[in-house]
């Protein structure tokens, strides 16, 4: 039985430096790490170039960790309030109090990256680090003696390694309570006392020996035996606190004990670290101490070996037996390892030790992480071990400025560092922002960890807010706007939506929010004149954009001309046009006497068949629009638009009913009028959503509103967020190019499905398994009914503001209240989702 103190080597810790009882001094960093999850090849690439410019950098000795704890809900929930005053938005401050529940029953997770390396020795008594070592030694260093000056000798050394390993993965010093919460979290690996994960770097400060917790080590379990002579060979550790009424920790330590002797391919077949997540109710940590040799030194080593090689081979020269086969594959295979660093001068050949850690609360459960671990590790050709006799060894070796010991090299393997930057250690399948409210969760990493869509606070740090959904009808497409709609309106800004819905799901969602207006086009109360609506500076302008198309007029025909004049600012003043009823009426006038009668009479004709149709323009008792309100939802559910082919194909265009030239305007006027007010810079964020992209994304007015919004969204708090069925057809220009966030629900018809994901960015030559997850097991359909279960709702992959694409769930609202407001249905019995998921039904 080992001593937990015994193992722990620390003798006094300065800020991120460590000085253990054996003279050695170790520098420790926080690790950022890579997007990798489901981008391109060529991106994996980058990150696999990033791994191989810090293995050439590292010093032998170095420590690389991936350590797995609980997210505090507390910090989880800071990051929701982050840049939102809760005075103000007491709707949002209800919304972080109801998550608080919620966060807690997922029990979001994380993994925490983290490099140590030697940065030299301290030296009390003039005896050397390594013949503290060889003796035994463990006098403790005096930590008063640390001077100033040998401190930032440390600090230039480790100044020195980070600047060879350039600043891909943005290290960040750890502080000393770094230290005590890794030991503490060892002790306590997948059991109840298991700290919870610090997520600030926090200030650098000093700590002592005096703060690491003394612990048992029992290998193999043996006081849980009633076999007092015969030990157990169960190769696991009970870790037991005695000063802490904990329940002890199972832990059990695996090794690589081979790899696939054709090698592993990357991408898609190195990455084995990758297989440690989702394993349920264990904890698992993963620990990798290398060291490297230069290609010169190897290739002198390789000359050792072959001319002792060609000794065995003269010795058995005479004897028939199978030796000079195997001989003759060594020598051929060492061939070929000694013209790589022949051809690569700039490789070196690194010698790593892997150690899995896996934690449980009960023997049994963490045994049968280690035999699913196996398993899932077969399938990839990699064979990995929990030796018996060496697991406290292998125990130790995860804790930084640990001394050696003879397991790290019984286990260790040798690649070239650029097989070993295949493996990318330190990388992330994180998807969404750093703060924000809440969407969903994070399926694709394993430990569900929370989305953050800052939509606000991305407005505000000068990055598009602007966002895009597609999806099967019914997949929750329109769930996720009101979401992001509702949580816009809570945090204080403003939304105008277009709802196309005959049962108006829109209005009947708005109605649950203060201050919401609803506006019926076919049923007008306030008028969209556009010679009313806007600044009378650019009001003309914008009158043109709508009239033109309307009245299927050319700019450069003579009528086209003729309302051109008419509507210059010169014009709208030489003839009082306050009105679209007061330009009718000059129209009128000037088609008698008039050098352009001709002209003027063609404009009255056409004015004339839409008059008395279209009151929303036409009626002057009708009040202008005025979006001030807190939410806006106009209803065009009677108004007869044009289908995509038709607004994308000249000839069906130009043969396009005046009941739907009218739906159009109007539907683009709406969108004008929301990028007049919300690109106003009024201090307001505002959201534009749109149901059915392509009235936005395929006429000339609709596109130039989608790239306003898109291009100057960020200057002015606006956002615009669209929904489509098909994005290669409705996301095209600036809806393609220039909105970042990018959502795809579930998709069962191919070429949508295929559309999709193209349009997300994902390679599907390089990933085709990815078509039949989003079309088979997105929010799949299920049973007899053929429905959604509850716990497989709201299912997407999606794609974040720094083009990292993951798979997530959306949650909704954690209000029962908004969460049954956006749910339901105007005349259906609909139930809200739930308001705290469970766990388990999440995976």
């Amino acid at each position: 039985m080992a001593f937990g103190r015994d193992l722990q080597p620390t003798a006094a810790i300065r800020g991120n430096l460590q000085f253990t009882h054996g003279g050695l001094v170790t520098a420790t960093y926080f690790i950022n790490p890579l997007g990798y999850g489901l981008r391109k090849a060529g991106d994996k690439f980058d990150v696999k170039m990033a791994h191989h410019a810090l293995i050439n950098s590292l010093p032998n000795g170095s420590l690389l960790l991936g350590i797995q704890a609980r997210l505090n809900t507390i910090d989880v929930l800071t990051k929701m309030v982050e840049g939102v005053d809760l005075d103000e938005c007491e709707d949002y401050a209800d919304e972080v109090v109801a998550s608080f529940e919620r966060v807690r029953a997922i029990m979001p997770q994380t993994r925490i990256f983290l490099l140590s390396f030697p940065v030299g020795s301290a030296n009390p008594g003039g005896i050397s680090a390594l013949s503290r070592i060889w003796r035994g030694s463990t006098t403790t260093i005096d930590a008063t003696a640390i001077s100033r000056a040998d401190l930032e000798g440390y600090d230039e050394k480790a100044s020195e390694v980070l600047s060879r390993i350039g600043g891909d993965f943005e290290p960040i010093p750890v502080p000393a309570a770094l230290f005590q919460w890794l030991w503490e979290h060892y002790l306590s690996r997948g059991a109840a006392g298991d700290p919870v994960a610090p997520t600030q770097a926090g200030a650098l400060d000093d700590a002592t020996a005096a703060v690491f917790r003394s612990a048992a080590l029992d290998e193999g379990a043996q006081a849980d035996s009633n076999r007092r002579v015969r030990p157990s060979f169960v190769p696991v550790i009970k870790v037991v606190q005695p000063d802490f009424e904990h329940r002890p920790s199972y832990q059990s330590m695996l090794t690589p004990h081979s790899f696939p002797y054709a090698g592993m391919t990357f991408p898609g077949g190195s990455e084995f670290l990758n297989v440690l997540e989702g394993l349920g109710d264990v904890t698992v940590d993963w620990g990798m101490r290398i060291s490297t040799k230069s290609a010169d030194l190897v290739l002198k080593n390789n000359e050792l070996s072959l001319r002792r090689l060609g000794e065995q081979m003269d010795q058995r020269d005479q004897e028939v037996s199978f030796a000079q086969n195997t001989l003759t594959a060594k020598a051929q295979m060492l061939g070929e390892y000694n013209q790589h660093y022949e051809v690569n001068s700039g490789e070196s050949e690194v010698s790593f030790t892997t150690v899995i850690a896996i934690g449980g609360s009960a023997r049994e459960v963490t045994m049968d992480a280690v035999n699913t671990l196996k398993r899932r590790y077969k399938r990839f050709q990699v064979e990995m071990t929990a030796p018996i006799g060496a697991q406290v060894d292998l125990w130790s070796m995860l804790i930084p400025g640990s001394a050696p010991r003879r397991a790290f090299d019984d286990f260790a393997h040798i690649v070239p560092s650029d097989m070993w930057a295949g493996f990318v250690p330190f990388t992330t399948s994180q998807i969404g922002d750093d703060s924000g409210p809440i969407i969903g969760v994070n399926l694709l990493s394993g430990h569900f960890e929370p989305i953050h869509f800052g939509i606000m606070e991305a407005a505000l740090h000068d990055l598009s807010a602007s966002f895009a959904v597609t999806g099967e009808l019914g997949s929750g497409k329109s769930y996720f706007l009101k979401l992001m709609a509702v949580l816009v309106h809570d945090m204080g800004g403003q939304f105008l939506a277009i709802d196309r819905s005959q049962v108006g799901e829109w209005a009947h969602f708005a109605a649950s929010i203060d201050d919401a207006v609803i506006i019926d086009l076919s049923n007008p109360t306030v008028s969209l004149d556009p010679l009313r609506l806007f600044d009378p500076r650019i009001a003309g302008e914008r009158a043109m954009d709508s009239i033109l198309p309307l009245l299927d007029l050319s700019p450069t025909s003579g009528a086209g001309a003729a309302i051109s004049n008419l509507l210059t600012p010169k014009g709208i003043a030489a003839h009082g046009i306050r009105s679209m009823l007061d330009l009718y009426q000059v129209i009128r006038r000037l088609r008698e006497g008039s050098e352009s009668a001709e002209e003027y009479a063609d404009l009255a004709a056409r004015f004339g068949t839409i008059v008395d149709r279209v009151p929303v323009l036409f009626d002057p008792q009708l009040a202008p629009l005025r979006l001030d309100a807190a939410a806006t939802v106009v209803r065009s559910h009677n108004l007869a638009l044009p289908t995509a082919e038709e607004l994308t194909t000249p000839h069906l265009y130009n043969r396009l009913p005046l009941t739907k030239r009218l739906g159009t305007a109007l539907y683009e006027l709406v969108g004008v009028a929301a990028r007049e007010a919300f690109l106003s810079d009024n201090g307001r964020f505002g959201l534009l959503v749109g149901d059915e992209a392509h009235h936005f994304t395929q006429t000339q007015v609709g596109a130039a509103v989608t790239s306003d919004f898109s291009r100057d969204g960020r200057k002015h708090l606006a956002a615009i967020g669209l929904a489509s069925h098909d994005p290669a057809t409705d996301f095209q220009g600036a809806a393609h190019s220039l909105i970042p966030n990018r959502f795809v629900f579930r998709q069962r018809d191919e070429t949508l499905a295929r559309n999709s994901l193209e349009w997300l960015g994902v390679d599907l030559a390089e990933a085709p398994f990815l078509l039949q997850i989003l079309r088979e097991e997105t929010s799949p359909p299920v049973g007899a009914g053929r429905q959604v279960p509850e716990e497989r709702r709201g299912e997407m992959f999606m794609r974040d503001a720094l083009s990292r694409i993951g798979r997530g769930k959306v949650l909704g609202p954690a209000r029962a209240d908004r969460a049954a407001a956006i749910t339901s249905t105007p005349g259906t019995n609909s139930v809200a989702r739930p308001a705290v998921p469970d766990r388990q039904a999440l995976r």
